[in-house]
C-alpha cells in the first residue's frame, strides 16, 4: 500500500512540475480548454443550450478561469497533504510530528513551485499562490484526520 500511495505522490509531483513548466500561453490555453468545459456542463445542467451547443456568456470563460487556476492549485495540494499524511500514518509515526513534516513538506514544496514558475517565460511566482497551494494541503491532511478519527471511533464500538 505504502509503495502506491509514494508513487501516486511522485506522480502528483511530475504532473505539478510540468503544469508549472507550461509558459503563459500554453497554462491560459489548458486553462481556457477545462473552464470551458465546466462551463458548458454547469449550463447544461441550468438548462441553458441553444440548440445542440452550450451557450456560454461572452467574458464568462476569463472571469470563471482565474478561480478555475486557483481550485487546480488547492485541489493538487489537498492531494499533496492527504496522500503524505497517509504515508506518514502508515509508517505508525506520531500523528502530531506527521502533521508537522507534512505541512513543512507543503510549504517547501509550493514555495519551489512558484521559485520553478519564476523562470517559466510569461509565469510568476505568488505568495498568494503558495498559501491556496498550503491550505489546499492543510484540507487533505484534515480529510485523512477525520477518516482515521472516524475509523478509530467505528472500531471501539
Amino acid at each position: 500500500m505504502t509503495a502506491v500511495l509514494i508513487v501516486l505522490l511522485f506522480l502528483i509531483y511530475v504532473m505539478i512540475f510540468n503544469f508549472s513548466a507550461e509558459n503563459a500561453t500554453a497554462s491560459s490555453g489548458v486553462s481556457q480548454k477545462v473552464t470551458r468545459w465546466l462551463l458548458r456542463i454547469y449550463y447544461k445542467l441550468q438548462g441553458n443550450t441553444g440548440g445542440l451547443t452550450v451557450v456560454i456568456p461572452a467574458g464568462e470563460v476569463d472571469e470563471a478561469e482565474a478561480v478555475i487556476r486557483k481550485l487546480a492549485h488547492f485541489t493538487e495540494y489537498m492531494l499533496v497533504g492527504l496522500i503524505s499524511l497517509w504515508i506518514w500514518l502508515l509508517w505508525k509515526a506520531k500523528r502530531l510530528r506527521c502533521g508537522a513534516f507534512v505541512l513543512v513538506q507543503l510549504v517547501i514544496s509550493a514555495s519551489l513551485d512558484e521559485f520553478h514558475q519564476y523562470f517559466v517565460p510569461g509565469r510568476y511566482a505568488s505568495i498568494r499562490d503558495v498559501l491556496i497551494d498550503t491550505a489546499g494541503g492543510l484540507t487533505g491532511m484534515l480529510l485523512v484526520f477525520l477518516i482515521s478519527l472516524c475509523i478509530r471511533k467505528s472500531t471501539k464500538s
